[in-house]
């Protein structure tokens, strides 16, 4: 183990270890083998993949962890989590065609918003019979085909047009005011006991979109943010919360054009200490689970801190 330590340590090797860690989607063992044969002759070459993943597991696990994480979900929980469940707005249960367009794809969301996340609404629609497990929405870059893909669907539910709802029921840390911030190309919308609470649509025009929801009060939303992947963060509402209470939460994401997709989901507590920046507070990841999440690259995931409480699932 000593000798394989002193070959990661050659050279250069710090440029293909970043390159390894900023791989989310790829496995380790296929990465590994573009960096060997990328590498100049040396004795690295003679490593197998095998074995030069099992060392980044041995000495960077929370590296090496996100290679294998599935980011929308898994497909059993270890313990409570959110319950993610995908629809396409493209086809019927029975696997019709549903005749939803780009436009109607923001009408059929703002009928179930505006009907307080009636699922009835979703229902319509083709959905997928296992559901994912996630206790975190953090979803850097990645091609709109990942969400389909993550519940097995890729075959069956072309890259537009779908959406996903996350739904538990959670508890804060602590007694206080919270209020979530968040992003999504196309959508991200958050309701805790049924009313929303964020709403953030990749749109030019969001409210003409959504003309029947009861939008968020809090005057700050759509007010600049954090710097995201194709705009910025935006707040939602102060909410008031007691530790011992109990809250059901949902969670949509979805993408309509199909191209790219990310989700990133923060929360905020108000009278704790965050690092400042121009663009508003360094905030953690919204968490139900603890998890390190790997930190990647600032155009491609917003900043975010590693010092947030985790709030307990019960569902």
């Amino acid at each position: 183990m000593k000798s394989i330590f002193c070959i990661l340590t050659v050279k250069n090797m710090k440029e293909y270890m970043q390159t390894i860690i900023m791989s989310l989607t790829v496995s380790a063992r296929v990465f590994i083998l573009k960096i060997r044969a990328s590498l100049p002759a040396s004795p690295v070459k003679k490593i197998s993949p095998a074995i030069l993943a099992a060392a980044l597991a041995a000495f960077f696990p929370a590296w090496t962890q996100a290679a294998e994480r599935n980011v929308f979900g898994e497909k059993s929980a270890d313990g409570a989590a959110l319950i993610g469940i995908f629809y396409d707005f493209k086809q019927t249960q029975k696997g019709e065609p549903a005749m939803v367009n780009g436009d109607d794809y923001w009408r059929v969301l703002d009928e179930f918003f505006a009907n307080g996340w009636d699922e009835t609404v979703l229902n319509r629609y083709f959905r997928v019979v296992k559901p994912l497990y996630s206790t975190q929405i953090f979803i850097p870059y990645s091609s709109a085909g990942a969400g389909p893909k993550a519940f097995d669907a890729g075959p069956r539910v072309q890259p537009t047009r779908w959406v996903i709802h996350y739904k538990g029921q959670v508890a804060p840390p602590s007694a206080g005011r919270w209020r979530f911030w968040g992003c999504a190309d196309d959508i991200l919308a958050v309701a805790v006991n049924g009313k929303m609470v964020l709403l953030s649509p990749f749109h030019q025009k969001p409210r003409e979109a959504f003309r029947r929801v009861k939008w968020p009060e809090n005057p700050a939303t759509y007010a600049p943010g954090l710097k995201a992947p194709g705009g910025r963060l935006y707040s939602g509402d102060w909410l008031d919360l007691k530790a011992d209470e109990i809250y059901d939460l949902d969670i949509l994401i979805g993408e309509r054009p199909g191209g790219e997709f990310f989700a990133f989901l923060m929360i905020e507590q108000e009278g704790a200490t965050y690092e400042q920046t121009p663009d508003g507070p360094v905030l953690p990841i919204f968490q139900v689970a603890p998890y390190d999440t790997p930190v990647g690259r600032d155009t491609h995931e917003p900043r975010f801190t590693k010092n947030g409480s985790v709030w307990r699932c019960v569902q």
